[in-house]
């Protein structure tokens, strides 16, 4: 039970507020550090906040356990602990110390105060905590539905690819099958992966190529443009993968199909440029930044989850897809 955050982080933050509220008492007081201003401060944040709270803390968690969990219950026992806590250091400080005088009833309020205040801040902490993480795996499980949504048409063109060379060229269907194993279990490896070298996608780039070069032989080509010290770059895994496919097909009826795959420097992270020399973007598509496939659409999702990431749509000689990244 105590390996929960909250006992952590409460011991050194009540510790803080003891030694603050021990120094502005002496402060105010003009009075002198000594001894008995050490030992009272001690009792102070022992028994009347550390003891009180993790016990109360203790109380709450347990009840939680068994699915009672009640706001005003809560706080109610979180006011009662530090009450009874307030009692106890009164009574310490009065054995303790001659001149210390009893705080009678106002041991109550104290308790309702201090209660109050490190309950419901607890509180705060806790939901702000709760939404934080929640967003964060929300975050993560739309990334994951993204990254699952292997275009069909890529299998479908990579097992005819098999299917058409199994019996004239079964070493050529046999070099793209495990290509195509390969690229299924880079998905699958790199699954929980939030950033990945940037040769290791580049590999990855390579074998789905290899398996659209079975498909169009010397009528594909690609030139890469990637300066040696940018290799060593992280980024999100078959990022750039999806874009050269949206390329590829929307360009398969070309007697040519040239690809260029660029890296650059920006300031505060890189910018990757995928061009072609094919037909280009229709104005409808640059204007709303995809088409009516799933590709491009879950590109965008993607680099979106970024943040201060985007996606940039153009033509020269044909189409260009702009990714800047921050990193």
């Amino acid at each position: 039970m105590l390996k929960h955050p909250f006992y952590k982080y409460s011991f050194f933050t009540l510790l803080i507020v003891d030694i603050a509220y021990a120094l502005g008492l002496i402060i105010a007081n003009s009075a002198s550090f000594t001894t008995g201003s050490a030992l009272a401060a001690t009792v102070w944040f022992v028994t009347f906040y550390w003891l009180p709270v993790w016990s109360a803390a203790a109380v709450i968690f347990y009840l939680r356990n068994k699915h009672i969990n009640k706001i005003a219950f809560e706080w109610l026992i979180a006011v009662v602990f530090m009450a009874l806590g307030n009692v106890l250091t009164d009574i310490l400080l009065t054995q303790l110390f001659d001149g210390h005088k009893s705080m009678g009833v106002f041991v109550v309020f104290n308790g309702l105060l201090w209660g109050s205040c490190i309950y419901f801040t607890s509180i705060f902490i806790e939901n702000k905590k709760r939404a934080t993480a929640e967003k964060h795996a929300l975050k993560q499980a739309q990334l994951a539905t993204l990254r699952y949504q292997l275009n069909p048409h890529f299998m479908f063109n990579s097992l005819n690819t098999i299917s058409a060379y199994i019996h004239t060229n079964p070493d050529l269907a046999d070099e793209v099958l495990h290509e195509l194993a390969d690229i299924l279990r880079y998905s699958l490896d790199t699954a929980e992966q939030q950033q990945i070298p940037l040769q290791q996608e580049l590999t990855i780039i390579e074998k789905y190529l290899n398996i659209e070069k079975a498909r169009f032989g010397d009528k594909l080509q690609v030139n890469y443009h990637i300066p040696n010290r940018l290799k060593d770059i992280s980024l999100p895994p078959l990022l750039i993968q999806p874009i050269i496919e949206n390329a590829i097909k929307h360009n398969a009826n070309q007697t040519s199909l040239i690809l260029n795959i660029t890296l650059s420097e920006l300031p505060n992270g890189v910018k990757i440029q995928i061009s072609d020399n094919g037909k280009g973007f229709s104005s409808d598509v640059i204007k709303h930044g995809h088409g009516n496939g799933v590709g491009m659409k879950n590109i965008l999702k993607r680099v979106k989850q970024l943040g201060k990431s985007k996606v940039l749509l153009s033509n020269n000689n044909g189409a260009v897809v702009t990714l800047e990244l921050a990193l």
